[in-house]
């Protein structure tokens, strides 16, 4: 189970990226999981957060192209 601050984290990071890509969900989409992973990097266990992240875009390493 996440931790709220780390869920807020991840809020936060969503609300960033929303606003730098402007109006485009592929920029969003890409700027949301690159700030994710490197905000993220050293947590550990990195699969909850990826699992909750998923459901503002967020696309693992092994995904994007």
């Amino acid at each position: 189970m996440l931790s709220r601050t780390v869920m807020r984290k991840v809020e936060d990071i969503a609300d960033f990226a929303s606003k730098q890509s402007a109006t485009s969900y592929e920029e969003y989409i890409r700027l949301f999981s690159i700030y994710l992973d490197d905000e993220f990097k050293k947590y550990r266990p990195i699969n909850e957060v990826t699992q909750f992240a998923k459901k503002y875009g967020y696309i693992p390493k092994a995904e994007r192209r």
